[in-house]
Formats: C-alpha cells, sequence, structure tokens
C-alpha cells in the first residue's frame, strides 16, 4: 500500500524536509502571534493606540515616521509585528499549497489563465510600491487588494492547471485549508485594527462603538490562534475534522454539540472581557469593594461601556461551569488517555484562571494583571479547541478497560485501523 495514503483515503506526499518546515512554521506562528496580542494589549494598556494619529496603514501619514514618542514607538512597532504576522501566514500557505502543487498532473492547455493572472499582481505589487513611496495610504490598500485579487485568481489557476478546485483540495490536503483560513483571519485583524484607527476608537475614546469593535478583536484574535493550532495539527499529519469516516461514531454529534457551544460560550466571555478590560482602562474602578464600582457603573453619569463592565464576570462564572461540566462530559462520551489528558488541563485552566478573574478584580485591574489574564484566556481558548479536536478525531479505547482484560474490537487486535491501514502504514501516514 502506497505510504501516502491517509486516514480519509487520499493521497499524500511521504514527509520530507519540506513537510518538516511547515509544521516548524505552523507551530511557531502560533507561539509569535501570541506574543503580538500580548503586545497589543500593551498597546491598548498604554493609551498608545493614536501614536500613528488617524493614519493607517502608514503611521503618520509616512512609511517610515521621521520622529518618535514613547506612543508612536509602541504603536509602530505593533504595526511592524502584526505586518510579520502576515508575512508569516503568507509563507505557511505557500509552504502548504506547495503540496498539491507537487503531486497533481499539470495541464498545460490551461497555463493562458496562469499569465493573466500573474500579470494582474505585478500590477497590485506596482501600485503597492508607488503607494508606499508617495506615502499615499489609499494607494497602498489599492495596491494591496488588487494584489490580493490577482495572488487568489492565480491560485485558482494552477489548482485548475492540474484539474483541482478549491473543495478539493481542502479536502485533500486540510493544512491548506487550515493555512487560507488562518491569513484571511490575519488580513481581518489587519482590517479590524485599521478601523480602530480610522474612526478615531483609541487612545482615550469611550465611544460605545470601541466597545463592539474590541470584542469583534477579541473573537477574530481567538479564531486565529484556533486556526494557526489545527494547522500546525494538520501539518503534522493528524486527522482532518471533516473525515467523513467518522460520521458513524458513537455520540459524534453529541460530541460536535457540546465542543461547539463550549467554543461559543468561550468566544462571547472573551468580547465581554475586552469590553470590560476597556472599562478599567476608560474609568478606573472605584475605591473600596467592587459593589462600589458597581454601583457607580449604573449611577446616573454611568457610560454603557460602564454598564457592560458586569456583563463579563457574570458570564465568567457561567461558561466556566459549562466548560467543567463539558469536559467532565467528553470524557465520559470519548474514554481514552488522550482525552483525559486534555480534559484534566482544561479545568486546570479554568481554575487558575477563575482565581485570576478574582485578583484582577480586588486589584482594581493593575496592567501586569491584565496581561497575565489575557494569556490565561488565550491559553484556556486553546486548550478548548484541542479538547474538542481529540475528543472528535481521536477517540481510543480506554486504557483501563484494555488492562482488565475487556474484549477489544477486532479491528485493534488484529493490528488494523478501521480504514484498512495496518500500524505500519499509518505510521508512514504523512501530510
Amino acid at each position: 500500500m502506497n505510504k501516502g495514503v491517509t486516514l480519509a483515503g487520499e493521497h499524500r506526499p511521504t514527509e520530507g524536509p519540506m513537510n518538516r518546515r511547515l509544521t516548524y512554521l505552523a507551530w511557531g506562528a502560533l507561539v509569535y502571534n501570541l506574543a503580538v496580542i500580548l503586545w497589543g494589549a500593551v498597546v491598548r494598556i498604554t493609551g498608545a493606540g493614536a501614536g500613528c494619529g488617524d493614519h493607517w496603514p502608514l503611521c503618520d501619514g509616512q512609511v517610515v515616521p521621521l520622529s518618535f514618542t514613547a506612543e508612536r514607538v509602541i504603536e509602530f512597532s505593533h504595526r511592524l509585528t502584526s505586518g510579520g504576522s502576515g508575512l508569516l501566514a503568507m509563507g505557511l500557505f505557500a509552504l502548504a499549497f506547495a503540496a498539491p502543487m507537487r503531486q497533481a498532473v499539470t495541464h498545460p492547455e490551461l497555463a493562458g489563465r496562469v499569465r493573466l493572472s500573474f500579470v494582474a499582481g505585478l500590477v497590485g505589487a506596482a501600485l503597492l510600491v508607488a503607494g508606499a513611496v508617495s506615502a499615499a495610504g489609499s494607494l497602498v490598500l489599492w495596491g494591496a487588494g488588487l494584489g490580493l485579487l490577482a495572488l487568489l485568481g492565480w491560485l485558482t489557476a494552477l489548482l485548475s492547471l492540474r484539474q483541482l478546485s478549491w473543495a478539493e483540495t481542502f479536502r485533500r490536503w486540510p493544512v491548506v485549508f487550515g493555512a487560507a483560513l488562518s491569513f484571511g483571519l490575519i488580513l481581518l485583524e489587519g482590517v479590524v485594527g485599521g478601523l480602530q484607527v480610522l474612526w478615531g476608537l483609541t487612545a482615550d475614546s469611550a465611544d460605545p462603538a470601541r466597545g463592539l469593535v474590541q470584542g469583534v478583536h477579541l473573537a477574530n484574535t481567538f479564531a486565529l490562534l484556533g486556526a494557526l493550532l489545527l494547522t500546525a495539527l494538520w501539518a503534522g499529519g493528524s486527522p482532518a475534522l471533516w473525515w467523513t469516516g467518522r460520521r458513524s461514531e458513537p455520540h459524534q454529534k453529541q460530541v460536535w454539540g457540546l465542543w461547539s457551544l463550549g467554543l461559543l460560550l468561550t468566544l462571547l466571555v472573551g468580547m465581554a472581557g475586552a469590553v470590560t478590560a476597556l472599562g478599567d482602562l476608560l474609568f478606573t474602578p472605584a475605591p473600596g469593594t467592587p459593589l462600589d464600582t458597581v454601583r457607580r457603573d449604573f449611577g446616573p453619569a454611568a457610560t454603557l461601556i460602564e454598564n457592560l463592565r458586569v456583563v463579563h464576570p457574570v458570564l465568567a462564572l457561567v461558561g466556566s461551569g459549562y466548560l467543567l461540566w463539558m469536559a467532565a462530559r467528553l470524557r465520559q462520551l470519548r474514554p481514552g488517555a488522550v482525552v483525559n489528558r486534555w480534559a484534566g488541563w482544561l479545568s486546570a485552566a479554568i481554575a487558575v484562571q477563575v482565581v485570576a478573574g478574582f485578583l484582577n478584580v480586588a486589584l482594581k485591574a493593575p496592567d501586569w494583571m491584565q496581561l497575565a489574564h489575557l494569556l490565561l484566556a488565550c491559553i484556556m481558548w486553546l486548550m478548548t479547541v484541542m479538547l474538542g479536536y481529540t475528543a472528535l478525531t481521536l477517540p481510543e479505547m480506554n486504557t483501563e478497560e484494555t488492562r482488565t482484560g475487556q474484549e477489544m474490537p477486532e479491528w485493534q487486535g488484529a493490528g488494523q485501523h478501521p480504514t484498512g491501514l495496518n500500524r505500519r502504514e499509518r505510521e508512514g501516514v504523512r501530510v
């Protein structure tokens, strides 16, 4: 049997230096983006969001500012590191896209479409460079937009050369889907950040729209981290979530439902937390107990952002309770060492995060505590993603049941997987 056959019955290249680089790059991009997220929180905490004025994507109307203040250094460095995230996402997608390009058969009669898209891409790149040289932000954006459209057309033409569609490519190479999704979310992250600047929702702005944008920004950030995590797993050869062979697994729909609700609640808690963090920045908690702050938040002079500050702790307690119950339930539905491990780690992370939340309130949200709280929220989100993923794709026999001599499935005793792959062949599965 071909060692390139996957659990889904598709063909993929065997592992080589290119695929190892893809795996390392995916995990590196995940860690790097965590650092960028924390630095973005520093921008908010220091009020440096307006450090480049109301200009975007240029800083104070220039590619590189001619003068620097502390706020401008913080904001400009954040834009540079965010740009680095985009470059990493592009590299990740390029390496992932190389897999179908290496495998599928080329059909030369479709090469004209590739050349046309490439020329359009050159035009977009020229506009982008011209905008940067002339310090015209709108020209930069038009050039970038045209370049992205040309890139999409060029990649579509390349797939057509090999008689592939995007849907088939994503199905056969899930790592390409993960990389494409990560790149799209990186772009959306930049757009949301740019709108904050262009609409003046930075620094000391208490506009209620700022709370909405902050919440959307956090939700997109979480989605980006989840996409990068799945991309890293798929780059390492883990099965896709849409593997059709698992539709008949017992309780599969129930696991999907439990996990989906857990992800939604975690997103809502995070979005509410972004609004609360904004409220703590703009409106210092009242002296005295937290109840004094709540009373002031609902006083006659309170703003909408202050009114919403109390929502986060309430949602956090509800969401934490559900996630703990979800973890316990998934342990029952998918008994096994891997699911048990991630359920235990998620439960521990929730306990630490709840303690951090109480400390954050008691200490009146000091800057270092806000950063720690955000980092824990990101870790908890990733653990939630990982628990659901393993429950859906890696159900396994409980090791205790195996040791007690209970009957194993026929395929397990014979050394065969339900897909028909034996142990050696499954070890040869590669992205």
